[in-house]
């Protein structure tokens, strides 16, 4: 009598258009069976680099798994399990094969989990529930009719990280998910995880580190701190091959309430981050930061400040869609500079490397014409630290740098204190991106200071400019006034310099 491995092998043979050939091809070979998941490493290699973006997935290293131990007797789910990676590092031969379940959309990949998990536990008799569902979307085609089971004890994956939707698509899981008002895939994924979980549960999911961060997963984020189950977090670091992305290991422990979030960093160290910090209306987890500097910037946002979310401008640098076309090396009659994110330098720009022949119905995207043509702040858009140059010759910017224009809070003022190591350092820890967002320099404190106060700053910024004065003289002074006014003594200033 065939096994359920045999019946299944020879249904997935007959799928091809030859199935004799594809028999003949491969009864020769034996595979020595090292449960390493070597099917599915193929199929991914096979597969191309669009392929893997679009799809938003990537193979899960299994150095990542060693810290995931999970009993024998409970139920386990993966809902993004690809060809079973991560299953057959996180299982151990005792658990009973009917409480694994696996689901993805990839058919193809679900086979290979189903062969995979056979292997892994040698007896091509076990039936575990492998089935085809979208984490996202419902109505899902189901690959082996079986039932959807609703409650697990542990759920274990890595989500596609930005995977492409339509338009369409797009608005229906907005629609969808009012809770969460989100179309990413990986926060849709966790909100519906958490939903599947028994009490006393346990989930991990790999994540982009921007999912502690960026404001558009607030949603999501205040989601789960109002649940006020037990949270850690595995700092990964740029842990997966071909993603540029920092990564995390989340871990949810259901019905076990706890004040901190506990985070693990890349070397082990080990703190707590108290959810008491984590405040309205973007509930930022500063994951990267320690208790001390936790104490320095709560001391910061404490003291009286404004900030730039109102009567500031912010757009977008040029995006031509074909730099190749319209950028040029080379200065011309018709051509102007138009300076890149890596021209702007603390105060200044670099001589300029690139010039265009001005078009803006000829380009992709281009922000309102006259933001450009005024005085503004022009800063690096990829960069893990705040540089900035306040332009006022009206010059053009590629997108690899923005600009904002201030209206009641002197831009010589601000130049001043976002080149300063002080926001570098609240940048980097609170909200720890290499990329400099909107939301970022909107939040950031600036200090309420007088129309005098304001005024020798701009005296100061006019000397500096002029070269009657350094930059470093010029900074140390803008320096004094960030620690008098936030009440910073030196020792504190020296630390936050040598965090930089």
């Amino acid at each position: 009598m065939d096994t359920p491995l045999d019946s299944f092998l020879s249904a997935w043979i007959m799928e091809s258009k030859n199935p004799a050939l594809v028999k003949s091809l491969y009864s020769e070979y034996e595979i020595i069976n090292q449960n390493d998941d070597i099917l599915g490493a193929f199929y991914q290699s096979i597969q191309s680099i669009s392929q893997k973006s679009t799809l938003g997935s990537y193979y899960t290293p299994s150095e990542l798994l060693s810290g995931i131990n999970i009993p024998k007797n409970k139920t386990i789910l993966d809902p993004c399990c690809g060809s079973g990676g991560i299953l057959i590092r996180v299982l151990t031969k005792a658990h009973d094969p009917s409480k694994i379940f696996a689901r993805d959309i990839d058919e193809i990949a679900l086979k290979i989990c189903f062969i995979n998990l056979v292997l892994f536990f040698d007896n091509k008799n076990i039936l575990p529930n492998i089935l085809k569902q979208d984490i996202a979307l419902v109505d899902s085609d189901n690959l082996f009719n079986q039932k959807l089971k609703e409650d697990f004890d542990v759920i274990v994956t890595n989500p596609p990280w930005g995977s492409k939707w339509t338009k369409s698509q797009k608005e229906y899981l907005l629609k969808l998910y009012p809770e969460i008002e989100t179309n990413e895939i990986f926060s849709i994924a966790l909100y519906n995880a958490i939903g599947m979980l028994k009490n006393n549960g346990e989930l991990y999911f790999f994540l982009p580190h921007s999912f502690l961060n960026v404001a558009a997963h607030h949603n999501i984020r205040n989601y789960i701190l109002k649940k006020n189950n037990k949270l850690s977090i595995k700092l990964l670091g740029n842990a997966f091959k071909g993603v540029l992305s920092e990564s995390i290991l989340f871990h949810i422990e259901t019905e076990r309430a706890d004040e901190n979030i506990h985070v693990e960093d890349k070397d082990n160290n080990i703190y707590q981050l108290s959810k008491k910090s984590i405040t309205s209306p973007d509930y930022i987890i500063s994951a990267n930061i320690k208790t001390r500097d936790f104490l320095l910037i709560n001391k910061i946002y404490n003291t009286p400040h404004v900030n730039l979310k109102k009567d500031t401008s912010f757009a977008l640098g040029v995006v031509t869609g074909n730099n190749a076309k319209h950028i040029l090396q080379n200065p011309t009659e018709q051509t102007e500079p138009i300076f890149r994110g890596k021209d702007i330098q603390k105060y200044y720009y670099e001589l300029p490397q690139c010039y265009i022949v001005f078009n803006p119905g000829a380009y992709q995207q281009i922000a309102p014409i006259e933001y450009y043509r005024q005085k503004k702040i022009a800063y690096r858009f990829i960069s893990d630290t705040l540089i900035c140059t306040l332009d006022c010759s009206n010059a053009l910017v590629l997108n690899s740098a923005n600009i904002f224009i201030s209206v009641n809070y002197p831009m010589e003022t601000i130049v001043g204190l976002f080149n300063s190591d002080i926001y570098s350092f609240i940048f980097k820890k609170k909200f720890h991106s290499c990329k400099v967002l909107k939301s970022h320099l909107q939040d950031m404190p600036l200090p309420i200071l007088t129309t005098n106060e304001h005024k020798n700053i701009y005296d100061m910024y006019q000397k500096m400019i002029l070269e009657e004065e350094n930059m470093q003289t010029f900074q140390e002074s803008i320096d004094k006034i960030i620690c008098n006014y936030f009440s910073l003594d030196n020792k504190q200033y020296v630390y936050i310099k040598e965090e930089i």
